[in-house]
């Protein structure tokens, strides 16, 4: 049987390996959320154009406007009352959108995670991915 000295002395080595794990944990926790998100540095040039996925269109025009359709739904781009106003900070994309009735400004917002000469990748509020193809013209 142990006696109440050596108990004591285990008991304080425990206690002593808790609070150093405990230490170290405390300290580890704050530096996994030091990782910065990696933002790219869009070009708005890079995204003026035609861009297609499945029978979505998005067109960005120079101006910061823009327009999509879906021709799934028999919409053409002449047709759609889709138009947008477009800005870009970084990587993010902002699409206001305005209401045929009282031009309420509806935003939307897009992370670019992608952008070469022919693919568009972006991801939505949602956390939605989406990649599009440059259309040739």
């Amino acid at each position: 049987m142990m006696g109440t000295t050596a108990a004591v002395t285990v008991c304080k080595g425990i206690l002593r390996k808790s609070l150093l794990l405990f230490s170290f944990l405390v300290f580890l926790i704050p530096l996994s959320g030091c990782e910065k998100e990696q933002h790219l540095n869009v070009n708005p040039a890079d995204l003026h154009g035609l861009w297609v996925r499945n029978q979505e269109y998005w067109r960005f025009l120079d101006n910061g406007t823009g327009v999509t359709w879906d021709e799934a739904e028999d919409v053409s781009e002449q047709e759609s009352n889709l138009r947008f106003e477009w800005t870009l900070s970084l990587d993010e994309l902002t699409c206001v959108f305005r209401g045929e009735m009282g031009n309420q400004a509806v935003p939307k917002l897009y992370i670019i995670r992608e952008i070469t000469p022919t693919r568009l990748r972006w991801e939505d509020y949602y956390g939605e991915e989406y990649t599009f193809s440059k259309v040739v013209e």
